[in-house]
Protein backbone atom coordinates (compact mmCIF):
# COMPACT_ATOMS: atom_id res chain seq x y z
CA UNK A 1 0.00 0.00 0.00
CA UNK A 2 1.77 3.64 -1.15
CA UNK A 3 2.32 5.61 1.48
CA UNK A 4 -0.44 8.64 2.45
CA UNK A 5 1.09 11.75 1.20
CA UNK A 6 1.35 9.79 -2.16
CA UNK A 7 -3.03 9.08 -2.32
CA UNK A 8 -3.01 12.80 -1.51
CA UNK A 9 -1.60 13.79 -4.08
CA UNK A 10 -2.89 11.56 -6.32
CA UNK A 11 -6.60 13.07 -5.42
CA UNK A 12 -4.94 16.61 -5.61
CA UNK A 13 -4.04 16.02 -9.19
CA UNK A 14 -7.33 14.40 -10.15
CA UNK A 15 -9.03 16.67 -11.86
CA UNK A 16 -5.91 18.10 -14.14
CA UNK A 17 -5.41 14.67 -15.39
CA UNK A 18 -9.37 14.37 -15.86
CA UNK A 19 -9.45 17.52 -17.96
CA UNK A 20 -5.85 15.73 -19.50
CA UNK A 21 -8.05 12.60 -19.93
CA UNK A 22 -10.35 14.63 -21.68
CA UNK A 23 -8.52 16.63 -23.92
CA UNK A 24 -7.05 13.41 -25.47
CA UNK A 25 -10.27 11.79 -25.50
CA UNK A 26 -11.71 14.70 -27.64
CA UNK A 27 -8.30 14.74 -29.73
CA UNK A 28 -7.96 11.16 -30.32
CA UNK A 29 -11.69 11.30 -31.55
CA UNK A 30 -11.40 14.02 -33.79
CA UNK A 31 -8.66 12.24 -35.56
CA UNK A 32 -10.43 9.06 -35.91
CA UNK A 33 -13.32 10.79 -37.06
CA UNK A 34 -10.88 12.46 -39.96
CA UNK A 35 -9.18 8.51 -40.77
CA UNK A 36 -13.05 7.54 -41.26
CA UNK A 37 -13.91 10.69 -43.58
CA UNK A 38 -10.42 9.87 -45.51
CA UNK A 39 -11.06 6.06 -45.58
CA UNK A 40 -14.60 6.51 -46.84
CA UNK A 41 -14.00 9.22 -49.34
CA UNK A 42 -11.17 6.42 -50.88
CA UNK A 43 -14.04 3.12 -50.97
CA UNK A 44 -15.98 5.63 -52.92
CA UNK A 45 -13.75 6.86 -55.27
CA UNK A 46 -12.37 2.85 -56.02
CA UNK A 47 -15.97 1.60 -55.93
CA UNK A 48 -16.70 4.11 -58.68
CA UNK A 49 -13.34 3.72 -60.34
CA UNK A 50 -14.35 -0.43 -60.61
CA UNK A 51 -17.97 0.24 -61.63
CA UNK A 52 -16.76 2.54 -64.71
CA UNK A 53 -14.30 -0.23 -65.69
CA UNK A 54 -16.92 -2.97 -65.47
CA UNK A 55 -19.42 -1.03 -67.31
CA UNK A 56 -16.48 -0.31 -70.08
CA UNK A 57 -15.61 -3.54 -70.74
CA UNK A 58 -17.70 -6.16 -72.34
CA UNK A 59 -19.49 -9.05 -70.35
CA UNK A 60 -17.33 -11.52 -69.77
CA UNK A 61 -18.27 -15.47 -69.22
CA UNK A 62 -17.04 -16.30 -65.52
CA UNK A 63 -13.73 -18.27 -65.00
CA UNK A 64 -13.99 -22.00 -65.10
CA UNK A 65 -14.58 -23.35 -61.59
CA UNK A 66 -12.05 -26.23 -61.89
CA UNK A 67 -8.70 -26.84 -64.06
CA UNK A 68 -8.85 -28.69 -66.99
CA UNK A 69 -7.95 -32.49 -67.02
CA UNK A 70 -8.39 -32.18 -63.29
CA UNK A 71 -9.15 -35.58 -61.66
CA UNK A 72 -10.80 -36.16 -59.03
CA UNK A 73 -9.86 -38.69 -55.95
CA UNK A 74 -11.28 -41.83 -55.44
CA UNK A 75 -12.59 -43.34 -52.51
CA UNK A 76 -11.98 -46.36 -53.47
CA UNK A 77 -9.44 -47.94 -50.45
CA UNK A 78 -7.24 -50.72 -50.59
CA UNK A 79 -8.09 -54.11 -50.06
CA UNK A 80 -4.77 -55.41 -49.35
CA UNK A 81 -3.92 -56.47 -45.51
Amino acid sequence: MPPKHEEENAVARLPQDKDRIERATRESQTIIDLERQAREAKTARLREQRLLSQSSESPRTPAPKGKAGARKASNKTSDAR
